[in-house]
């Protein structure tokens, strides 16, 4: 076992004094005292928010370890940056720039339009054409970086059926933020439903009219980005279980090592799909595949934690207890676990 914990614990690419801040930062900010947006300029400040997707990846993954609000807070905000610099227009560029200095947060507001992609869901906002642009209403009952200056991506609908992936800017008439949902865990990520009443879009402000193609060329990145995440919390709570695996808690040794077999399996097939983004060889069933297990380890290296810590993981205020409640997120976090088995399901029938 020693040889993964060595895995789990090796540097990556954050500076060793970032990671440092991030661990001191994680009981304020598991409480909802301090947002978990504070990452994203210390981020900019040394190259990491304008990265290869590679660099991303292992920066998401190695912030979770510490931390899965700023992991998730980061994740969010790279897809925001992903979507308008995919959409290779005037517009969008100038707005993925001011998110790529960190100092204005992404929103991903970007659930049905997978779930719509998938033919699981629909698109919850609806767009009526309009001279210059669009009109959008709807409701999305999810979103997270829900701040005043926040660029939110999003997918609307218009009358006739057109499907179209768009950007909004915060401060705009007719969108409008709920309060921030009171969570399990992650309460620092600013996460409620977004409102938009006859809030205007202009040509300007779509990013595609493809929708399909656009899903197509960026849902590796969402995934791989997304098993970050799961990777850094199960790497988090194996270390930490191992570090107690004397006296009675040794019958829980060969669990921990399984797990952390899975663990390292799971980053070898992660990095190498992400040397294969961009071409064509990356099946459906290989991602979700991968993403499914991604998720599923990441609970059980979280509950094996909790059970080892004992009495100690159990308190609110510990470690152990927030990465169970953060990995409690991982199978609701969209797609969902039920998303991604309805996906896997149809599409192995389909390979």
């Amino acid at each position: 076992m020693t040889a993964i914990i060595e895995q789990a614990t090796a540097p990556l690419v954050v500076d060793p004094s970032i990671l440092e801040t991030v661990s001191e930062k994680a009981k304020v900010v598991d409480a909802g005292t301090e947002d978990a947006r504070y990452i994203l300029p210390v981020l900019a400040e040394v190259g990491l928010l304008d990265t290869d997707l590679l660099t991303a990846a292992r920066t998401v993954r190695e912030i979770s370890r510490r931390d899965l609000s700023v992991g998730f807070t980061i994740w969010a905000h790279l897809m925001t940056q992903t979507y308008l610099a995919n959409a290779n227009k005037p517009a969008a560029s100038a707005v993925e720039q001011s998110l790529r200095s960190g100092a204005r947060p992404g929103i991903t507001g970007m659930a049905a339009a997978f779930k719509e992609f998938a033919g699981c869901g629909e698109i919850e906002l609806a767009a009526t054409p309009v001279e210059g642009g669009y009109r959008v209403t709807g409701k999305l009952n999810w979103a997270s970086n829900l701040y005043d200056d926040a660029v939110l991506v999003t997918a609307v609908r218009t009358d006739d059926g057109e499907r179209l992936l768009i950007f909004v800017e915060s401060g705009v008439e007719g969108l409008t933020f709920g309060k921030p949902f009171g969570l399990l865990g992650l309460n620092a990520t600013a996460s409620a439903w977004v409102s938009l009443e006859n809030v205007f879009v202009s040509e300007s402000q779509v990013l595609t009219h493809d929708f399909d193609a656009f899903i197509l060329q960026v849902r590796p990145t969402f995934v791989v980005l997304q098993i970050a995440e799961c990777i850094g919390v199960a790497e988090a709570s194996i270390v930490a279980a191992s570090e107690r695996l004397f006296g009675v808690n040794a019958t829980f040794a060969d669990e921990v090592q399984d797990i952390a077999a899975k663990v390292s399996d799971i980053i070898a097939r992660q990095e190498n799909i992400i040397t294969r983004v961009g071409n064509s060889d990356i099946s459906p069933v290989e991602l979700l595949e991968l993403r499914l297990e991604a998720a599923e380890v990441a609970v059980a290296a979280a509950n094996v934690e909790v059970r080892v810590a004992g009495g100690a993981g159990y308190a609110k205020s510990s470690p152990a207890s927030r990465r169970f409640r953060e990995a409690a997120f991982i199978p609701v976090q969209s797609p969902s676990e039920a998303q991604l088995r309805w996906e896997l399901e149809r599409a192995r029938a389909h390979a």
